[in-house]
């Protein structure tokens, strides 16, 4: 029974929404594990609002915060100092208070890759990555993997802009010119698809004209591995279409897991308990 006292110290979820978040859960279940008096609090903030949510972490001397969908960009010009990958990649997830100086730094890629060498330790790292989609979290990865031994990145997204600038700052700051971009609907995709041995899929929803083109190209991913970092439903529409064409298929709970892990001990300085925080998140998931 967690008990509210002067000596409490609160940590926060920032984001908009945030009443479906599982980091309460996974926070609250580290926090009691290891008998700390923290709390952990979700708090939905409007977009116009992130300089007084951020400014509030240092008033209210919180420990730190995490930072969700939309404002993982917008918190970054309140802070007094990020993280190198954090400011490469333009993406904050978790805000840590060090006696009133605020730092930032983003766990997604850290998380996506411990998610990936614990589901699928025989991946092969340096093996060709497709990345479907170009935000906060696409920009992780792609950084993360890159600096990890993969040796060709391809960013797929409706908007080709968005998915040049990202390879194009992958290529630069990593010193590689094997990250390339490509738009949804080019013609070529369909053929390209063949070459790759990871999918990782980071767009909020199914995207009908994606699944029509796997339901049509004829191609069997029987060595390939497809990620949805959605972890609601457990099985997507486009991981079920991943499957039916042989492919292995994970959602994102584990990188959701992993990412609250990381963020968890650049907090608090503690180990986090893993296996509690993983029964209460898998526990939560089989009553919805």
């Amino acid at each position: 029974m967690l008990t509210i006292n002067a000596q409490t110290k609160m940590c926060l979820l920032l984001g908009n929404p945030v009443e479906h978040s599982l980091s309460p859960l996974l926070h609250n279940t580290a926090f009691k594990a290891l008998g700390m008096n923290y709390v952990y609090l979700a708090s939905r903030v409007e977009n116009n609002r992130v300089g007084e949510a951020v400014a509030g972490i240092r008033a209210l001397s919180a420990a730190g915060a995490n930072v969700t969908s939309p404002h993982k960009e917008a918190v970054i010009p309140h802070l007094d100092s990020v993280s190198e990958e954090a400011e490469v990649i333009r993406s904050v997830n978790t805000i840590v208070n060090r006696e009133g100086h605020l730092y930032g730094t983003t766990t997604d890629g850290a998380g996506f890759y411990h998610a990936l060498k614990q589901s699928a330790p025989d991946y092969d790292i340096s093996q060709p990555l497709l990345i479907f989609g170009a935000g906060g979290a696409a920009r992780a990865i792609a950084y993360t993997m890159a600096g990890s031994g993969t040796k060709e990145i391809l960013i797929v997204n409706r908007s080709i802009d968005r998915a040049n600038d990202l390879a194009a700052l992958i290529n630069r700051k990593k010193g590689i010119n094997n990250c390339s971009a490509l738009s949804l609907g080019d013609p070529e995709l369909p053929v390209k698809l063949k070459r790759f041995r990871l999918f990782i899929y980071t767009l909020p929803t199914d995207l009908d004209h994606l699944i029509a083109l796997l339901c049509k190209s004829g191609i069997t991913f029987n060595k390939s591995i497809c990620y949805d970092l959605r972890y609601s439903p457990a099985m997507s529409a486009v991981l079920q279409q991943f499957k039916q064409l042989g492919g292995r298929t994970y959602n994102g709970l584990d990188m959701l897991l992993w990412q609250a892990i990381i963020a968890f001990e650049e907090i608090t300085g503690k180990k986090a308990p893993v296996t509690e925080m993983q029964k209460a998140v898998k526990s939560k998931l089989s009553h919805i």
